[in-house]
């Protein structure tokens, strides 16, 4: 029992409890708080909240890692479960109340959580959402709470452009001025903010923390920007923004499916722009092993958004085989990409050891219904009843349609890797507090998914349904974890048993990672990676984000570099997005291969995007880089390279 204590003996108990992710003490020392007469906000402030703090500056510095802060929050919200309901609070007091969540399609809520901690632990009144949140949940949430905050976030570009929708829907309701709009995640820069009509964008918690406090502090009383009046004012106010948002809409009609009208209509005006010294496969194989090209290979991750050459919907387009394999044609055949990455969505592998999904007609699917024990994870057999044969199926009429001699492009199939799967059905947050606090439970569902995994690699293989296989191992990320952590729970199930299936098929073991700051050294060095499909952030710098001018010398003597040119830019569908796009494109062109020069390459690099293009995107966007490469690639090659 705890006795003579003073006020600041609890206060730092209180913190410590944090600190240790002690639950229990935290509770105790909150009920201690109470029974001596501790102001309730003050000790979550001077308590609780301090020791969130100096967890937080330890995560800043990477002296600890996301799971050690779930655990220190998870006491922390222990803790304040106790106090929170003794504040006595008034209309002029109230702390600042947040909606936050992460949007529709999008299951990665590691940062919104992360966000939502450091805003509790400031003090702010947090109602979270979740994940795959529909977009009119956060409007209605926003006004049954008379919010000062909406705060919504994405990880994935294919989910983002909902952020421009629940703008549209503030301003239809009448609540835009009632509250800050924030938008975050990995891939949302200001600039994409700002075109959204969002408040602003922070690079990481402690920054979303403080731009929040800074915004909300001028706001007036709640009562007075909910009032009814007050709404009605501000509906009418943007009445017109609102029709210029719904007439341009309309003009634009489906962009994606305007713009592949727009595209076969000139390609059967004039067909392929240029000729090519080399076949999509000669070239693409040719960089793999650094060996002379007419030009650097071009692929912007163009996967579901080429659904509208055939045209069917993104549900036909990951379930039906032969939509799949006509879209991948397609995108050969009227883009002239050099080949074709078989990415539909992050789901398919969780969902078949018995997670749930989601399946929109017009958007990409996603795990939902997370399983509630790791003994609930069945593993089924590779065979006909599961998605993963169904993808196999259309991944080998793809190769068919691919191989055919006036294409001659490569096809890389694509599957999620052992952590990847584990985190889509049991939830991220779960399975990376688990690693700290439950380790064995998670290396019991690791140990069973990656046989599933192997078999999945195999089935491909078998059935020669892949030119090469490219794995999402996502969860290589040194903001998220340290190196030795990676190693154990994901890095080392690679090594030992991912990385032998495809030696047994002489196949390069191709990786995507759209993570901010990866563990390269394992990735690519340990893993002995063939070609490395990565994002660049740039206001992630300085948190371990590296570009071409980074990867190209450390890794290029093993490594063929895919990315970097920013996929968000591609959901704009007009003349200046497409000059921006060139001059990306030709500016990271001549620098790539004045890099591979000075190291004393030829070819390891694709020009691509860092992740994949939206599948409500532009195909003129799309084509305005691979036309770039094409016009002046071989110009650019043979200038710098000779």
């Amino acid at each position: 029992m705890v006795i003579d204590m003073s006020k600041e003996d609890i206060l730092k108990a209180l913190a410590d409890a944090v600190i240790a992710g002690d639950d229990d003490e935290a509770v105790e020392y909150a009920q201690k708080a109470l029974a001596e007469g501790i102001d309730p906000q003050e000790a979550i402030v001077d308590g609780l909240a301090k020791g969130m703090a100096v967890m937080g500056d330890k995560y800043e510095r990477g002296e600890v890692f996301v799971p050690h802060l779930m655990i220190a929050s998870s006491a922390l919200y222990e803790g304040m479960d106790v106090l929170t309901p003794h504040i006595k609070t008034d209309a002029t007091s109230r702390p600042v109340t947040g909606v936050i969540g992460t949007i529709e399609g999008d299951v990665h809520d590691i940062g919104k959580n992360l966000v939502k901690t450091m805003m509790a632990a400031a003090g702010f009144t947090m109602i979270d959402l979740g994940h795959d949140v529909p977009l009119e949940n956060f409007i209605t949430a926003a006004k049954e709470n008379k919010a000062d905050l909406l705060s919504v976030s994405a990880l994935m570009t294919t989910t983002m452009t909902g952020m421009d929708k629940i703008s549209e829907m503030l301003l239809e309701n009448g609540y835009r001025d009632s509250l800050v709009f924030m938008v975050g995640g990995a891939p949302v820069s200001p600039q994409y903010a700002q075109t959204v009509g969002a408040d602003g964008t922070a690079k990481d918690a402690a920054n979303a923390v403080a731009l929040a406090r800074e915004l909300t502090s001028k706001l007036v009383p709640a009562e007075e920007r909910w009032s009814d009046a007050k709404l009605s004012v501000t509906k009418t106010k943007y009445k017109d923004a609102v029709l210029k948002k719904k007439a341009a809409a309309t003009s634009a009609g489906n962009v994606t499916l305007e713009t592949a009208k727009q595209v076969m209509e000139e390609y059967n005006k004039v067909g392929t722009k240029g000729t090519s010294k080399m076949s999509h496969a000669d070239r693409i194989f040719g960089a793999l092993g650094d060996k002379k090209v007419d030009r650097l290979p071009v692929y912007p991750l163009a996967c579901g958004v080429t659904r509208k050459f055939v045209p069917c919907t993104y549900k036909e387009y990951a379930t039906m085989p032969e939509k799949f394999a006509a879209s991948a044609e397609a995108a050969i055949k009227y883009l002239d990409v050099d080949t074709f990455v078989g990415l539909t969505d992050l789901s398919i592998t969780s969902t078949d050891i018995g997670a749930g999904v989601t399946m929109p007609e017009e958007d990409t699917p996603s795990a939902t219904g997370h399983l509630k024990d790791y003994e609930d994870i069945e593993i089924p057999e590779v065979k006909k009843g599961t998605r993963i044969y169904n993808h196999i199926q259309a991944a080998k009429l793809t190769m068919e349609k691919l191989h055919k001699e006036e294409l001659n492009a490569p096809f890389v199939a694509f599957h999620e890797g052992p952590l990847l799967t584990l985190t889509q059905a049991m939830g991220a947050d779960r399975v990376l507090h688990d690693m700290n606090t439950n380790p064995g439970d998670v290396h019991k569902a690791l140990d069973k998914i990656t046989d599933f995994i192997d078999e999945i690699s195999t089935a491909f293989f078998d059935e020669g349904a892949a030119d090469a296989i490219c794995v999402d191992n996502l969860w290589s990320n040194n903001v998220i974890m340290s190196a030795d952590q990676y190693w154990e729970f994901d890095g080392k199930y690679v090594y030992d048993r991912q990385l032998p299936v495809f030696k047994k098929y002489n196949a390069p073991y191709v990786i995507h990672n759209c993570a901010d700051a990866v563990h390269f050294d394992i990735q690519i060095r340990k893993f002995g990676t063939a070609m490395y499909s990565y994002a660049y952030y740039e206001k992630n710098r300085d948190k371990g984000s590296k570009n071409y001018a980074d990867l190209i010398p450390e890794y290029s003597d093993i490594c063929c570099m895919m990315g970097e040119v920013d996929p968000i830019q591609f959901m704009n569908n007009d003349e200046a997005t497409f000059q921006n796009i060139r001059n990306d494109t030709s500016k990271l062109m001549d620098e790539v291969l004045q890099t591979l020069k000075d190291n004393g390459r030829q070819s390891k690099y694709v020009m691509s995007t860092g992740c994949e293009v939206p599948p409500e995107g532009s195909l003129l966007a799309v084509k305005a880089m691979v036309d770039t490469v094409k016009e002046v690639g071989e110009d650019r090659y043979a200038k710098i390279i000779g």
